[in-house]
């Protein structure tokens, strides 16, 4: 059996340690591009289509709670078609595909492009990813659906987020890819 020396280890692990906090997306290096970064109007203008899929998605809970494990750490029903994962559905069950379906195919692949349904039941709305060109820094954009009775949970950085009304909030996440 290999027996290092303590000191040698704990070295190793310092070096280890400050080369992940080098390596973190630190807000006074992209303050310009979070500061300055705008909303899509046109997710904004169909919040319409948004709220009448939330509702289709809500009005199916019990379908997609089936298939919420006590054992999955996420604690969410995730549809995500084009996914390569195998823990994500790619096809929603047969009941809840016709009403849930048709908002995707109204929203487009623009504007949405998979869903979260919590244990809770608020919904996170994937939206659309990109990379903004200057810093080549990544954005996910979400949609967040707290139901009546629940609160809405602001986001801090690397997420920059604006509550749209008492039900949601659209919010961006940054980051930076190679970091890992």
């Amino acid at each position: 059996m290999l027996h290092l020396p303590r000191q040698f280890l704990t070295n190793l692990s310092l070096v280890f340690l400050f080369t992940i906090a080098g390596c973190e997306l630190k807000k006074e290096n992209v303050s310009e591009d979070y500061n300055n970064y705008k909303f899509d109007p046109q997710v904004i203008a169909n919040l319409p289509l948004y709220d009448s899929l939330a509702v289709a998605i809500s009005g199916n809970y019990a379908i997609f709670r089936k298939y919420i494990t006590e054992e999955d750490a996420y604690r969410a029903y995730r549809y995500m078609p084009s996914s390569t994962e195998t823990y994500v559905f790619k096809e929603l069950p047969a009941e809840a595909d016709p009403m849930i379906g048709q908002y995707f195919n109204r929203l487009g692949k623009n504007f949405i492009y998979a869903f979260d349904l919590f244990r809770d039941s608020t919904i996170k709305i994937y939206v659309k990813t990109g990379v903004l060109p200057d810093t080549k820094l990544d954005t996910w954009e979400s949609l967040s659906y707290y139901p009546p009775g629940t609160s809405i949970r602001r986001r801090e950085f690397p997420d920059k987020d604006t509550v749209l009304n008492k039900n949601w909030q659209y919010w961006v996440r940054f980051s930076k890819s190679g970091l890992f």
